[in-house]
């Protein structure tokens, strides 16, 4: 079936926003109702993704191409995507593991997205898969198609919620009451897209890239200016600051893209659309020229980071991109350098260099590029050379961030002969820490049991007679233990251990006596807080936090001798407060 939206018939505007009514309805299902009903995760993020992936490129295709031919192309492009994007969340025992890395879900975007102009130019008459106008025009006219339809659906959305608001005023709840109906606003939303999507299409001839092309080409030569002026001052400033981090490689890399993007847009489909100004064409060269210089740094900046620390998996991602703008800027330069017909010899590249990142696109979700296991083999090689010291050894990385991979890497660490004890400790803090901060403070800090036992010896549990609750030590953080192991190995002015607990009923409305913990944070000063247990907790009354784990540290030494020598009373304090709106203020004297 071939729409004829250029014509704008209402038939064809009901179809669109038919389609897009059960693109939403997919999407209810898909994130309400099936993460309920479908216990198997990789089988529900195939189907998602193969179905939503499925939609957007049925809408993409949608006008340029008949129903048919569109549901073809959609399906050629999102089907494969998904199924790659699942074998991947292989690499992890949980789904949601591979999918908080981000970088499976931008290789899918990639598949998914740049796959479409090929697959739509591929089937209209006329046309061909490497014909670079086709490739063009059908690229831009996504971008613009999809950003004035998102645009008309916020501003739907916009309507519905004062319409709402306007309601209310008298009292109807009509609008209220349909929207918080399940699963309307996925079908309104879907509607509207596709509604949006069919006029965009009819007004293909008022509302199209040109005005966008154009646009970008004011910015060619401000860009240039941007470049030398950083090309320049690179020099002077030096190479230190430029080489510190990933940040820095984001910015080359996301500049780099940016030039790309300029330089393609002013060179358009064919030469008889490509800028023509003196000026902007040389403009066009110099950015060209400056592109290697721009991905070489990034790539640069980001093998030092690797040198110095090896491979993670951002890091891979990052030299991926940085190895892929290096390859447009070469093909760039060289075009411009060999002079003659340097814009096609660039519009060529462009084809090519689509593919080939499709292809790196593809290969990242797959066994040959896989980012864990290359990064958990780096790492392991870099400690058993010698390269990384025991403390420098990131072992939550290797074991809770990537996947099977770092678990295998972890196994490998255990069965090294001979191990050192220092990593069969580190090892044992990994296999209990429930966190990052945990298995680092336990790292800094030392094992648990010794500390509660440094503890233990010197503390002073006050009033006599108290019991400390057996498990308030070993419930606290191993940094609360460490700074407490601390205190109790300083000496107060009377050359007392700098420890003591408090054991009092300071809540009365919660059974049980709480725990007050002073230790010593320096020769002439002390602290105090809570201790985190199951029986003396951080807790509030009406609003009111009564006392947190944060430390109060306006005491001194001394105060830990008073409290020894029991010259502490208890008493209510004496406050106002004001119980309003089931919150209550209180009012310190």
């Amino acid at each position: 079936m071939k729409l004829k939206l250029q014509d704008g018939t209402v038939g064809d505007r009901i179809i669109l926003a038919l389609i897009g009514a059960l693109a939403g309805l997919a999407v209810w299902v898909l994130v309400e109702v099936l993460p309920e009903q479908v216990a198997n995760k990789r089988l529900l993020l195939f189907v998602t993704t193969a179905t939503g992936g499925f939609f957007v490129a049925f809408l993409a295709a949608i006008g340029p191409l008949s129903l048919l031919r569109a549901a073809w192309a959609a399906a050629v492009a999102a089907m494969p995507a998904a199924g790659l994007l699942t074998w991947a969340s292989t690499r992890f025992d949980a789904v949601d593991g591979s999918l908080e890395t981000l970088h499976p879900l931008v290789a899918y975007a990639v598949i998914l997205l740049v796959s479409m102009p090929f697959l739509i130019a591929g089937q209209r008459a006329g046309d061909g898969w490497r014909d670079y106008p086709a490739l063009f025009r059908e690229s831009w006219n996504i971008v613009v198609r999809y950003a004035a339809a998102l645009l008309f659906v916020g501003v739907f959305w916009a309507l519905v919620l004062v319409s709402d608001a306007l309601f209310s005023l008298v009292g109807l709840t009509i609008i209220e009451d349909l929207i918080e109906t399940e699963p309307v606003p996925y079908l309104l939303s879907g509607a509207v897209l596709g509604l949006a999507l069919a006029v965009v299409v009819e007004l293909s001839d008022y509302l199209s890239p040109f005005l966008v092309l154009r646009l970008l080409r004011l910015l060619v030569p401000v860009v240039v200016v941007v470049i030398a002026v950083f090309l320049a001052a690179l020099p002077l400033r030096g190479l230190s600051d430029l080489f510190g981090g990933l940040s820095a490689a984001a910015i080359l890399l996301a500049m780099a893209g940016g030039v790309a993007t300029l330089i393609t847009s002013a060179l358009d489909r064919d030469d008889d659309e490509a800028a023509q100004g003196a000026v902007t064409r040389m403009a066009v060269q110099l950015l060209a020229l400056s592109l290697p210089v721009l991905a070489g740094l990034a790539m640069f900046s980001v093998w030092l980071r690797v040198k110095d620390y090896g491979w993670t998996p951002d890091r891979l991602a990052a030299m991926t991109a940085a190895g892929i703008v290096t390859s447009y800027g070469v093909l760039y330069a060289v075009s411009v350098l060999a002079r003659g017909d340097w814009p096609g010899r660039i519009r060529k590249a462009n084809i090519l260099m689509a593919l080939v990142t499709v292809a790196v696109a593809v290969l990242w979700l797959t066994p040959v590029l896989n980012p864990q296991r290359i990064s958990a083999s780096n790492q392991i090689a870099r400690f058993v050379s010698g390269k990384t010291d025991i403390e420098r050894l990131d072992l939550w990385f290797l074991g809770r961030e990537l996947g099977r991979a770092g678990e295998n890497a972890v196994a490998e660490l255990a069965a090294l002969d001979p191990a050192s004890e220092a990593l069969n400790k580190a090892l044992a803090r990994l296999a209990t820490a429930q966190s990052r901060y945990d298995f680092e403070q336990r790292w800094l800090a030392g094992d648990p049991p010794d500390l509660i036992a440094a503890i233990t010896a010197d503390i002073a549990v006050l009033p006599a007679g108290a019991v400390l609750p057996a498990d308030a030590l070993e419930a606290a953080f191993v940094g609360d233990q460490s700074a407490w192991a601390s205190g109790c190995a300083r000496r107060t002015p009377l050359g007392r251990p700098g420890c003591a607990v408090l054991m009092a009923d300071f809540l009365e409305k919660r059974p049980g006596d709480e725990a007050l913990m002073f230790w010593m944070t320096g020769p002439a000063s002390a602290a105090v807080q809570i201790m985190q247990s199951a029986t003396a907790t951080e807790h509030s009354d009406g609003g009111l936090v009564f006392l947190s784990g944060n430390q109060f540290t306006d005491i001194t030494p001394a105060t830990l001798d008073a409290l020894r020598d029991g010259s502490f009373s208890l008493a209510p304090a004496a406050v106002l407060s004001l119980g309003v709106n089931g919150v209550r203020i209180i009012l310190q004297p």
